[in-house]
């Protein structure tokens, strides 16, 4: 019987089933400046099943709650998620997990070659400036994007996806 339905044959694959053998991942994302933005992080968290995303701000943004649950697609329901202030964000991340942060620094790894842990948290920063100094002070390693083209940065959201999928294929491939 032939699937003339990409969603029934993305279902018959098996994709959609959690794999159970994975630790469940953490995402922070850095004083993200659209909603849209956040909205599209909580659609890549609620794909990988993650366990928390943490969004970092000195003040809450005020955005919209409906605008995050447009760009989600509804995952912003679905995905468990918060506001935590920068000085707060050592405290409520678990010791057994490996910092990520995804920024170009002179101590960063190419993240194709580099090899993810299994309890990873991994973080993203703003749109603009990236991931501020008291963030990226968590971070156990630091993990680049090789972008070889004229523009040397992505959306943060793109940035992030690469980031989770890199880690989904290491762990479950």
């Amino acid at each position: 019987m032939a699937i003339n339905n990409s969603y029934e044959l993305f279902i018959s694959k098996g994709i959609s089933q959690k794999n159970t053998a994975l630790a469940p991942l953490i995402i922070v994302a850095d004083n993200i400046q659209s909603p849209m933005n956040m909205g599209a992080i909580l659609r890549l968290a609620s794909n990988l099943n993650a366990l928390k995303t943490w969004f970092v701000y000195e003040e809450d943004p005020g955005f919209r709650h409906y605008k995050i649950k447009s760009s989600s697609s509804g995952a912003s329901e679905k995905t468990d998620w918060g506001i935590v202030h920068p000085d707060d964000l050592a405290q409520i991340l678990p010791i057994d997990y490996e910092i990520i942060a995804i920024e170009t620094t002179e101590d960063a790894q190419n993240i194709f070659t580099a090899v993810f842990p299994e309890k990873v948290v991994l973080i993203v920063g703003n749109e603009r400036l990236g991931i501020s100094e008291t963030v990226l002070k968590l971070a156990n390693q630091k993990f680049f994007l090789p972008v070889p083209g004229s523009t040397s940065s992505l959306n943060v959201s793109h940035a992030l996806a690469v980031g989770l999928f890199e880690w989904y294929r290491q762990k479950s491939f």
